[in-house]
């Protein structure tokens, strides 16, 4: 593996009094951020850490990809990257107990992203497949060209740009927002928060159902429709409509 590191942050140590670190529910000690560049081809990354959040941008051109991190840690400063490559899937994983680290990825092509966080926001744009899971934190999708599945146990869910063929998003509490620019079925649902959904113009089977929020729902249903909208919510309003519509 041919990879060039390049530090560009040093230990600073936090301010005076506690602050809470909620990625790891720490007391903050001591941050560093650092910068590693990957010359190897990367076709997927997968998201293998427990604390922090994970931001990838794909389609940035050139040949190299750029791994920045911020790791804040209490004890021992972590040594070594805490990223790694596995036939040609960039792993990100985390950095230990009493540690989160924040990765930002900036890759050439536009490749597929898996994996979980257990505690952390995930931002992804421009990107191929997307499967991922965060147990405490946000999902934010922009671009994606290929199938939507993710989920979140707190957390709303956005996304825009989706192209690819099927999304799936489910979160137990937040909102879901929802852009396709391509037909496709679309499953959304949360059991606290409002569901909103906007579709290129085609036929669907539309089901929308919530205990408490209204609907208003500017697709029409179509029992013979080719995609299918499904659409939930336990507590609060959703809303479906039409691009330009």
């Amino acid at each position: 593996m041919h990879r060039r590191v390049r530090f560009t942050g040093a230990v600073a140590l936090a301010g005076a009094g506690a602050l809470a670190l909620g990625a790891c529910n720490l007391v903050v000690g001591e941050t560093f951020s650092d910068d590693a560049t990957l010359a190897q081809k990367i076709t997927a990354v997968r998201v293998d850490t427990s604390d922090g959040d994970v931001t990838v941008h794909g389609g940035k051109g050139g040949s190299t990809v750029g791994v920045h991190r911020k790791v804040t840690y209490r004890g021992d400063r972590p040594q070594g990257p805490t990223h790694r490559v596995e036939g040609g899937t960039l792993v990100l994983g985390g950095c230990g107990d009493q540690c989160s680290v924040t990765y930002t990825v900036d890759l050439p092509g536009t490749v597929p992203v898996t994996g979980e966080t257990s505690n952390g926001a995930l931002h992804l744009s421009k990107v191929a497949a997307v499967k991922v899971t965060t147990s405490n934190g946000g999902i934010d999708l922009d671009g994606v060209s290929g199938a939507v599945d993710v989920r979140s146990t707190d957390g709303a869910i956005t996304g825009k740009g989706l192209a690819g063929t099927g999304i799936r998003a489910e979160t137990s509490n937040g909102g879901i927002s929802l852009t396709a620019t391509k037909p496709q079925d679309v499953r959304a649902k949360t059991s606290n928060g409002a569901v909103s959904v906007t579709v290129p113009d085609d036929r669907y089977q539309v089901s929308a159902e919530t205990s408490n929020g209204a609907k208003r729902i500017g697709v029409h249903n179509d029992p013979a429709g080719r995609y299918r909208l499904d659409l939930t919510t336990s507590n609060g309003e959703i809303q479906a409509g039409t691009a330009g519509g």
